[in-house]
């Protein structure tokens, strides 16, 4: 199995790892802080081939963040960071009706 880097999607307030199973397989995937507490946990089903995993990050504080995938009897780790100070949620959409002026002649 081949792991790719994980990427924050701060619109949907998820992660997104591309993975690369070489077989159809369950896996577990465990995301944890630095010290080792669990932020999140999933079991998934795997097919052969490329796929994307995506997990919720909402919530996280600022810091490192450990992805486990545990399969078989075998583990794979891949790392990411939330830089944020600001908690990973969407900006509100703003009305561009309240930048428009109206003029009448």
């Amino acid at each position: 199995m081949e792991l790719g880097e994980i990427y924050i999607l701060t619109e949907e307030r998820t992660a997104v790892l591309d993975v690369k199973s070489d077989k159809p397989q369950r896996v577990s995937l465990i995301v944890q802080d630095k010290l080792g507490t669990p932020c999140f946990e999933q079991q998934i089903n795997l097919e052969k081939g490329s796929q994307t995993l995506q997990f919720p990050v909402e919530g996280l504080k600022p810091g490192s963040y450990f992805v486990w995938l545990h399969y078989g009897n075998l583990t794979k780790m891949v790392s990411f960071k939330v830089n944020t100070s600001k908690p990973l949620k969407p900006e509100p959409k703003k009305n561009f009706l309240l930048n428009v002026k109206f003029f009448s002649w």
